[in-house]
Parts: structure tokens; sequence; C-alpha cells
């Protein structure tokens, strides 16, 4: 292996901005959703009576599962976190092949020494690490909110379970995004297709939870069902979800590589 770490530190640099950017966001809008939960759990009280309408019922959920900051969390943050970091995924995923194909600079990395499964490997690992500190960031403003907060309303195990938790099923996205930009080709048409495929995903596990029975069967054919955020702070992570998509990560890498090494490049 040639000039091993060169790619993977340049594009770790390379994506400093993006980490920062990103990970302010996510801490940010985590810190603000936990500093304001006293003021929804006072709200609950209020109007607990009017909650318990079936109607009502029917279009929050259960009102119960708000009551907990982390079951509060679960219903209205950690099930929207991670999609909005599969949108710097997505991106950074389609660039590894694609982006540079487009922009003519994958020759010169070819024409390095470096193998071409050792350009995808050391990319995806600075991705991955890149992932890794943004959730550090994510994590930092949750012990912050929780800071805030009376003693004794959640543990940092918990904090550390819900960032850390976001991880594999990112990971799956990223990986998917780049196997698509392997295949066709076009970064434009494989970050549609790949929103479309999340965009399915999602649909399809909010959909199962709210039909249940025989239709709710459907959301066990998404990948978001095994990520399974919104317990993750009252229950701990699921560790079968989260090695399995792990695995589908690594999969899904394995035949971006495999592409990669087959085709011919334009």
């Amino acid at each position: 292996m040639s000039g091993a770490g060169i790619i993977f530190w340049r594009a770790l640099r390379d994506s400093r901005r993006g980490i920062i950017g990103w990970g302010a966001l996510l801490g940010g809008t985590a810190l603000l959703y936990i500093s304001i939960f006293p003021q929804i759990e006072g709200l609950l009280e209020t109007l607990g009576p009017f909650l318990e309408n079936p109607l009502i019922r029917s279009l929050i959920g259960d009102v119960g599962q708000y009551t907990t900051l982390g079951g509060y969390m679960g219903m209205k943050f950690l099930t929207v976190a991670p999609v909005m970091l599969f949108v710097y995924a997505v991106v950074v995923a389609l660039g590894i092949v694609a982006g540079e194909e487009e922009r003519g600079t994958l020759d010169v990395l070819l024409s390095t020494p470096a193998p071409r499964w050792q350009i995808i490997v050391e990319k995806f690992a600075a991705l991955t690490v890149a992932l890794l500190l943004i959730l550090a960031l994510l994590l930092a403003g949750m012990v912050l909110g929780a800071l805030l907060l009376p003693p004794g309303l959640v543990t940092f195990e918990a904090l550390l379970e819900a960032a850390l938790n976001i991880l594999p099923v990112t990971l799956f996205v990223a990986a998917l995004a780049l196997l698509l930009s392997t295949v066709l080709r076009s970064r434009n048409t494989a970050g549609a297709v790949t929103g479309a495929i999340v965009a399915a995903a999602y649909f399809m596990t909010t959909l199962g939870d709210m039909a249940g029975g025989v239709v709710g069967d459907i959301k066990y054919l998404s990948f978001y069902q095994y990520y399974g955020g919104t317990s993750v702070m009252t229950s701990g992570i699921q560790w079968g979800g989260f090695f399995g998509l792990l695995a589908g990560a690594a999969i899904l890498l394995g035949l971006s590589i495999y592409a990669f090494q087959r085709r011919d490049l334009r």
C-alpha cells in the first residue's frame, strides 16, 4: 500500500469547515431542545385533559412519551437528527468518486502509486472520523443543555449512547450514496436516488409505527427502523440494529470498491 494516510489526512483536512458547521448546527439544536424541556413539561401538565382526546392522540402519539427528557428527545430530536446529518454525509460520499471524476481531479489521484481501493477506503475513513467529530460536538451541546436542567434528569451515558447511535445509520446512507455514485457515474443522479431511498425508508418507518398490525410490518423493510433513536435514551442502544447497520455499511462499501475496481473511467 503506497502513500498510506496521505489521502485520508487530506480528505479530513478538507472537511474541517463541514465538521465545525454541522457540529455547531446539531449541537446547538440539541441544546435548544433540551433547554426548553421544563417548559414543555409544564405545558403538558396544563393541557393534560385536552391531550387525552383520541383525535389529538392520533396526531401526536402517546403524550406519556414526552414526560421524560429521554422520551421527549427521542420523539422530537433524535428522530430527525440523523436525517439532518445525512445531508452532510451524502454530499461528502458523492464526492469521493463521482465528484472527483466530474471535476477532472480523479486522474490526478489515479496517477499516484495508490491503488483504487485505497482511495475509497481512506476517503471513507476520513468521512467516518468527520462524522465522529460532528457527533462529539452534538454530544457537547446535549451535555451543556443537561447542565442547565435540574440534576438527575439524564445521565451522561444516556447522552453518549444517543449521539453514538446516530453513527451506524449515517454510515449506511453514506456508503449507499458512494455505491450509487460509483455505479451511476453521475453525482446528481446518485444523489437523487439516495434521497428517494432515504425518504421512502423514513416514510415506511413512520407509517408502520402509525398503522400497526400487518400494514405496520412494512417498517421492517426500512433500514431506518433499525436505528432505534426514539428509545435510545430510555432503553439504551439496540445493539442488533447498531451492528446490523454497520455490517450493511461495510457491505455497501465493499461493493463500491468492487465496482470502482472494474469500471473504466471517463
